[in-house]
């Protein structure tokens, strides 16, 4: 199971963090450990 995280930063500028896991709860709290600090997940996507 692939996530894609669209991550917004404080200055309004938009990234994306993707990661892979077995199931969809291990992709996706990969994926959060990876957002920046100051930012937050905004939409969340699988693959």
């Amino acid at each position: 199971m692939k996530v894609i995280l669209t991550v917004g930063a404080d200055d309004g500028q938009l990234n994306y963090v993707d990661a892979e896991g077995e199931t969809y709860e291990e992709a996706k709290a990969v994926a959060k450990a990876m957002i920046p600090v100051g930012a937050k997940a905004i939409a969340i996507r699988t693959v």
